[in-house]
């Protein structure tokens, strides 16, 4: 039986994965699938040929029946498996002969069998109310995998065959293959890795992550993980497992985590496979000219990049060196400003690569001299950790032109080297395509090159169409075409590529579930030649450490390029192509709403257009009774009487179809958008068996929208029900929290944002910056609510209440915290600041260095002075700086100008560090800039210049002070020589928000300019003897500051207490 194993294992390692399904163990084994899949009513084999049924008498005259073993039948199952990956994802298409016997004599042998076959697999690997997309060629194949992965028995640990992969790896692919296959395109138009990042499908993610750990165990050691280098390889793991295959394990890992939306986790595997690989790679600059007309050379970010050593991309023979050169054409940019390659500088090599201004590298010692056109050949394996690293930084970065820059690099690093692999090449081909899509400059060659390899992979995927390219003779009709071959595939939507006089004309009835030619594509390009493509085996080597993205999601990306350059009639080609009807009516809708904004009127119509579309798929024909033998249940089954996409929603108002489509409940939450009716939304999650989060989300919004009474209620308990089905939404949780907030449901609200941002990865701008500071909110409520039962505690002759549940010191610090996380995550935002000065300030003790830093951003960000608030920066330089007694900065001053030998004077600095250094830095550095009218600010930055022995700073801040106050500044007619006021209008200073009242009129005014004269008055005294400029001029300086001010106040003022101490302030200075 191992020999048998064996060979079967070698069968698959060489790619004959069709001859492995046909043999007679894989019948067995199917019988048995479509037996657990279907009951006991199994679906007929096919008919067997003369060698297989001479197989079968032997196996019978020697008592054969047996299943086959367990290795057996895991080489059986990764047979299937990969033969599914080469016929949806990477191609060469199957030959016809190796087609019809794996569609006609392995799993069904008629059109109904295999119809009843697809829609049990579709239905089998639906999850939490989230099904695949139900036109996935031969569906069956990855359905028999999935099942003989599950089911078997042998080691889990045990590599298989040579040692590539164990049970529970091929398990975690199985896995997160079933994850990728329920992803939906985008409406952003964003690529396969980030679109899956949105699925509701929690219970899957929850079993991909366990199976991640399996396996991690098994590669590294139990106590893997916990702190061990994952490099080390003298555990048990080390003697079964290679370097490489760690590695290959790590990267698969990378894209499982941007798959499941976790950027940190990816990018500590990447970091991981680097270091284990010995690959030394960095983004740097070089100095380089980008365009034709460029005479000087300027920094271009560049990737450099080093191999380990003896890791370089060799090839062991002649044949696997023509296999690794075999690569998609990589197509010209041929711009008039743009160089196709930057042309790097003699200057940025030679050891120069990395300088900073020190003249010392930053770049490793194994990069510094290497030349950034001229770089070392790549391994495979690092050439696929240089696009996970563009992929994690694409799918985890706001799309700009920042982004563009930083992750173009790492794809030209991968095209402009020796192709090793196939796939490897299309993948960088591809991910410089997203890039390039969203540049003016670059656009045509991003959407070209994306449909060269759309149309290159639809040639290699579809056995049609590859036998077409290779004949010179026309295609014949899909629907003409006799044989059984055909009838099954109906079903899945027919790929080709044709010439435009090859389309039909449209037909007043359509039949929605013919393939005729206006369902194929016709491609801009001439079909691929043989040195343009590579074998099944070498196509699916790297497959899972690059996470390409099926055939449909690729041409749903291509198509959402399209609407980006305008053409949103071939994206909607595309989509119909592909019966991808929710995008379809998707893209419908948005158009409308795109015309509505703008006023041109190209996409009217769209909503009814999507609501014709979604009822088509969902209900049957007006006037159908609730019961009645339809003919035609299958919406793909129906003669239409228009094209789908201007189909009139009346027409379909009858019953629900019965079975509903696989994606039912999607389409309810669709239709439930478009016709605002949360019916459909209940709808969708009855029919999803309460497992679909969207159906509560989109009911929950709908209730919120209303505004009725009771609605944040009902919204409460639609997301409520939301997260239980799926716990690890941020977006979800993020959601339940501002409802409950709303609420006063404080507890509630504060779980909620907690457990936000526990699920999420690493934050996102501002949105989790907004999560951070709701948490505080919802923190800071329930501490005052815990000071409110404190305070009832201690009240007598009250009823006693219970007692707080929570320390309000402690709930203080938390929401402190995380209003201090939020500001930083979203450092622009002044209002999250705004808070964090108000909870320092609350603290006790104060947190003075929270508060500084607040108050340094808030005037970083608004940069005015009615940002400031003069209580909280008065307590602050009063606690900090004014109220240290003797150890005040003036005595320190003077005890230093005592011992200096120069008779200059010189201010007190505290010491680095200190609180009172970062306070007067604020007072002078941020604040004292910002000063126009404020005359409270001058008079606190006067008194601060004081403490610290400025006096002559001191007396110039009191004069500004006085002068904003009298709102009559001018710059030359300073009290002292050289000083400089702030020019402002006479009468009453203009301040942002409005004009301030003018203190001739208003007695709060009138009080502050007596105030600040008397200050002015007090600092001549006391320091204008020794201050350069002033002397023993001091009074008569005083007493021209107190007669200007009276002289104005005589009419209005005269008698009052105000005028009363003028007029104390001008005998003392006249004695």
């Amino acid at each position: 039986m191992a020999s048998s194993s064996d060979s079967l294992l070698a069968r698959v390692e060489a790619g004959a994965y069709i001859e492995t399904l046909l043999e007679p163990s894989a019948r067995t084994l199917v019988q048995s699938f479509t037996t657990t899949l279907l009951g006991s009513n199994t679906v007929p084999q096919g008919p067997r040929t003369e060698d297989e049924k001479e197989k079968e008498k032997e196996e019978k005259e020697t008592g054969g029946s047996e299943p086959p073993a367990a290795e057996d039948e895991l080489a059986i199952g990764l047979a299937a498996f990969n033969a599914f990956l080469q016929i949806n994802v990477t191609g060469p298409a199957l030959e016809p002969a190796a087609k019809s016997n794996l569609t006609s004599s392995l799993f069904a042998s008629t059109a109904a069998e295999s119809k009843r076959l697809r829609a049990s697999c579709i239905a089998s690997l639906e999850v939490d109310g989230v099904s695949p997309y139900p036109y996935i060629p031969h569906i069956e194949l990855f359905a028999f995998a999935r099942h003989v992965v599950r089911r078997s028995t042998a080691p889990v640990s045990r590599p298989i065959g040579g040692g590539r992969v164990s049970l529970a790896w091929l398990r975690l692919r199985v896995l997160v293959w079933h994850f990728r296959l329920l992803a939906q395109p985008s409406l952003s138009g964003t690529h396969f890795s980030k679109a899956a990042q949105w699925i509701d499908v929690p219970s899957l993610a929850e079993e991909i992550v366990d199976a991640l750990g399996v396996v991690r165990a098994q590669l590294f050691g139990e106590g893997e993980g916990e702190g061990e280098d994952v490099w080390d390889l003298t555990g048990d793991a080390a003697g079964v497992w290679s370097r490489e295959e760690k590695v290959r394990f790590l990267l698969e890992a990378a894209n499982v985590h941007v798959m499941l939306g976790r950027d940190d986790r990816a990018r500590e595997a990447v970091a991981e496979a680097a270091r284990l690989n010995g690959f030394a790679y960095a983004l740097s600059g070089a100095l380089g000219k980008r365009t034709r007309w460029q005479e000087k050379s300027t920094s271009q970010l560049v990737v450099l990049a080093k191999s380990g050593v003896g890791d370089e991309g060799t090839d062991e023979n002649d044949e696997e060196e023509e296999e690794a050169e075999a690569r998609p054409e990589a197509l010209l940019l041929n711009d008039d400003t743009l160089l196709e390659n930057i042309e790097f500088s003699n200057k940025g090599t030679n050891g120069t690569n990395g300088h900073g201004s020190g003249g010392e590298s930053t770049l490793p010692p194994v990069l510094a001299d290497l030349s950034p056109d001229n770089q070392p050949q790549l391994s495979p394996l690092d050439q696929i950790i240089l696009l996970t690293e563009a992929t994690i930084k694409d799918s985890f970065s706001p799309v700009d032109t920042l982004t563009s820059e930083e992750v173009l690099p790492y794809a030209v690093r991968v095209i402009t080297d020796k192709s090793t692999n196939w796939q490897v090449y299309t993948q960088a081909l591809l991910v410089r395509s997203r890039i390039e899509v969203h540049r003016s400059r670059t656009i045509e060659r991003g959407v070209l090159q994306m449909q060269a390899v759309v149309d290159q992979v639809i040639v290699d995927t579809d056995t049609e169409q590859a036998s077409q390219s290779s004949s010179s003779s026309s295609s014949s009709d899909p629907a003409t075409t006799s044989g059984s071959d055909e009838t099954k595939e109906a079903d899945v939507p027919a790929i080709a590529i044709t010439a435009p006089d090859q389309r039909e004309q449209p037909k007043p009835a359509v039949d929605s579930s013919s393939s005729t030619d206006t369902d194929k594509p016709t491609s801009f390009f001439p079909a691929p030649q043989p040195t343009e493509s590579a074998p099944a085996h070498v196509r699916l080597d790297y497959i899972h450490a690059l996470a390409s993205p099926p055939r449909w999601h690729l041409e749903s990306e291509l198509a959402y390029s399209w609407v980006g350059v305008g053409s949103l009639v071939s994206a909607l080609e595309i989509f119909k192509r592909l019966r991808l009807w929710a995008e379809v009516a998707v893209c419908l809708a948005s158009a409308a709403n795109t015309a509505e904004a703008d006023g041109s009127g190209r996409g009217s119509g769209g909503e009814e257009k999507a609501k014709g579309i979604i009822r088509w798929r969902l209900f049957h024909r007006t006037g159908t009774q609730p019961g009645e033998n339809t003919t035609h249940a299958d919406p793909d089954a129906e003669v239409l009487p228009d094209d789908p996409t201007r189909l009139d929603p009346s027409l379909f108002s009858g019953p629900e179809r019965n079975p509903l489509p696989p994606n039912a409940p999607r389409l309810f939450c669709i239709l439930g958008d478009l016709e605002s009716d949360p019916s459909h939304y209940e709808r969708a999650w009855s029919v999803s068996n309460q497992r679909y989060a969207r159906a509560q989300k989109s009911l929950g919004e709908h209730y919120l929208s209303q505004k009725t009474p009771g609605g944040l209620e009902k919204a409460r308990e639609a997301y409520a029900a939301a997260t239980r089905c799926n716990r690890l939404s941020p977006e979800l949780w993020s959601r339940f929290g501002d409802i409950s907030l709303r609420l006063g449901l404080f507890d509630d609200a504060a779980d909620a944002y907690s457990r936000a941002i526990a699920s999420a990865g690493d934050p996102i701008a501002g949105e989790d910056a907004r999560t951070w500071s709701n948490l505080g909110s919802a923190l800071w409520s329930l501490h005052l609510e815990s000071v409110k039962l404190a305070a009832a505690q201690g009240t007598p002759n009250l009823k006693p209440k219970p007692k707080p549940k929570r320390d309000p010191a402690k709930l203080l610090a938390q929401s402190l915290s995380a209003y201090k996380r939020g500001a930083t995550l979203a450092s622009s935002n002044w209002r999250i600041w705004d808070n964090v000065l108000t909870l320092a300030s609350r603290a006790r003790p104060p947190a003075y260095a929270d508060m500084v830093h607040a108050l340094r951003s808030i005037l970083r960000i608004r940069a005015s002075e009615t940002a400031i608030d003069i209580d909280l920066l008065r307590a602050l330089v009063q606690d900090t700086v004014l109220a240290r007694g003797a150890e005040n900065g003036a005595a320190a001053a003077a005890a230093a100008n005592a011992t200096a030998t120069t008779t200059t004077t010189t201010p007190y600095e505290p010491p680095r560090g200190s609180i009172e250094r970062a306070v007067l830095s604020l007072l002078e550095d941020v604040v004292a800039p910002l000063i126009t009218a404020r005359s409270d600010l001058w008079a606190l930055v006067s008194r601060a210049r004081v403490w610290r022995g400025d006096y002559k700073g001191g007396i110039d801040a009191a004069e500004k002070a006085w002068r904003a106050a009298m709102g009559t500044a001018s710059a030359s007619s300073g009290l002292l020589a050289g000083s400089s006021s702030s020019s402002t209008p006479a009468g009453g200073a203009e301040a942002e928000g409005g004009a301030r009242k003018s203190w001739l009129e208003d007695a709060e005014a009138w009080d502050e300019v007596v105030s600040r004269t008397a200050e002015l008055v007090g600092v001549l005294e006391n320091f204008g003897e020794g201050v350069d400029g002033v002397g023993s001029r001091w009074k008569s300086k005083g007493r021209s500051a107190v007669r200007s001010v009276m002289s104005k106040a005589r009419d209005p003022w005269e008698g009052s207490e105000g005028w009363k101490v003028l007029e104390g302030l001008m005998e003392g200075l006249e004695k």
